[in-house]
C-alpha cells in the first residue's frame, strides 16, 4: 500500500533540505471508482482515504495519513497523462524557489 515510517523518514527529509535538495515524492494513487446507482459501497483505495490512528493519554485519535505527512513537497498523480506536466511545474516551482533564495 506503499505506507512508511514517518518518524525514520523524516531525519532523511531534513537532511536533504539542509543540503539544499529536494526531497519530492511522486504517490501515483488510484483514481476513484464511480459507483452505479443502488450498487453497495466499495472500499476506497485512494491516498486520500487512508486513515491513521494513533493514541496519546489513552485516547485513540483517527487522522487523515497525509495530515503529518513527513514530505515539504509531495505531489498525488491519479491520472498518469498529466505526469509529464506535473513534474514540469514541479521543476519550474523548484527553480523558482532557488533563483528567489
Amino acid at each position: 500500500d506503499g505506507r512508511f515510517n514517518k518518524s525514520k523518514v523524516r531525519p532523511w527529509v531534513h537532511t536533504a533540505l539542509a543540503r539544499q535538495q529536494l526531497p519530492l515524492l511522486v504517490i501515483v494513487d488510484s483514481v476513484p471508482e464511480e459507483k452505479a446507482p443502488g450498487a453497495s459501497k466499495s472500499k476506497s483505495r485512494s491516498v486520500f482515504d487512508i486513515k491513521q490512528v494513533s493514541y496519546e493519554s489513552g485516547k485513540c485519535n483517527v487522522v487523515p495519513y497525509l495530515q503529518d505527512f513527513p514530505f515539504p513537497y509531495y505531489v498525488v498523480v491519479q491520472d498518469l497523462q498529466t505526469l509529464p506536466h506535473i513534474l514540469s511545474d514541479v521543476l519550474r516551482q523548484w527553480f523558482e524557489l532557488v533563483a528567489a533564495a
